[in-house]
This record gives C-alpha cells, sequence and structure tokens, in this order.
C-alpha cells in the first residue's frame, strides 16, 4: 500500500510541474514538438510560454540559439516561441538559459510591473513594436509584439499569463 501511495504521488508531482501551455502547443504544432524532444531536459524543463496570445496564430515555431549554433545538444543560450496569425502580427516569447545573462540598460528605464509584482522593463513602446522582459526565479524572459493594431497592455497580458 505505501508502494503505491508513493507512486501516486510521484505521478501527481509530475502532472503539476509540467507546463501546459507548451504541452499545448507539443499538441498543436508537431513541429514544436519535435524541436522541444530535441534539446536537453534542462532546457525543456525550463520553458515557457503564454496562456494568453493576443490573437490567434496561424503558425507557431520554436527556435534556439547555442553553441555550437545548430546543435540542440549543446549549450542552448536561448529558446524562442514565435506566433504568428499570417496578416502581419508576430509574438516572440523568449527565455534566456545562460545563467549569466545580462541586459545592459542605456539611460533612463520605463518599468512596469506584472501582477504577481514582478518588476518589467520596457524595452520598446512604439506604434509597430511592444518589447518586454524580466526575471522571475532566477530566469530572464523577454517578449515582443509586432503589429500596428496591439497596444502594451495586449503584452501584458501575454506575459501575465505565462506559464514557468
Amino acid at each position: 500500500m505505501k508502494k503505491l501511495m508513493g507512486l501516486l504521488l510521484l505521478v501527481m508531482l509530475t502532472a503539476c510541474s509540467e507546463n501546459e501551455a507548451v504541452e499545448q502547443l507539443k499538441k498543436d504544432y508537431p513541429d514544436v514538438k519535435v524541436m522541444v524532444e530535441e534539446l536537453p531536459e534542462s532546457v525543456q524543463e525550463r520553458l515557457a510560454a503564454p496562456e494568453l496570445l493576443p490573437f490567434k496564430p496561424k503558425l507557431v515555431q520554436l527556435r534556439y540559439a547555442g553553441d555550437p549554433p545548430g546543435d540542440p545538444k549543446g549549450a542552448i543560450t536561448h529558446t524562442e516561441f514565435v506566433y504568428g496569425n499570417g496578416k502581419g502580427a508576430v509574438l516572440n516569447v523568449t527565455t534566456f538559459h545562460n545563467k549569466k545573462t545580462n541586459f545592459h540598460n542605456e539611460g533612463k528605464v520605463k518599468t512596469t510591473k506584472l501582477e504577481d509584482g514582478t518588476e518589467v522593463i520596457i524595452e520598446s513602446d512604439t506604434s509597430d513594436v511592444k518589447s518586454i522582459r524580466w526575471k522571475k526565479d532566477d530566469d530572464y524572459y523577454g517578449m515582443m509584439l509586432m503589429g500596428s493594431e496591439f497596444k502594451m497592455d495586449d503584452l501584458l497580458k501575454a506575459a501575465n499569463s505565462m506559464e514557468y
């Protein structure tokens, strides 16, 4: 009976630790699933994606950069989900995997906060491009939304829905 309870607890903990947004992307976009499964387990565990998007995507891709370039088993510096609606709108969601990631802020920095109190740096808020970045639990994230029909609030809603 103790073994059965232990196994049940392990299954429950594993199920709770999965990122539902990433799992849904793997189900909906087979190419994303292939790319995710090529990455080292330590990178897969840190993938993050939003639940809420500012548009309905027609296409989603997973990209990564690392050393050596093009080698999914190498040292991955960042991963990026790219969502496109086929009409010019694009959302990039980046997870930086290098623990020594350092952003250089030049001049006065504009900031805001996510609903959980996390400080967000606003990198760009132009008519065509909205871009933010933040640090959460020792990981760095970035989001960029391209399209003239969007506001900064659309990007912040997506950021607030991130599943880490």
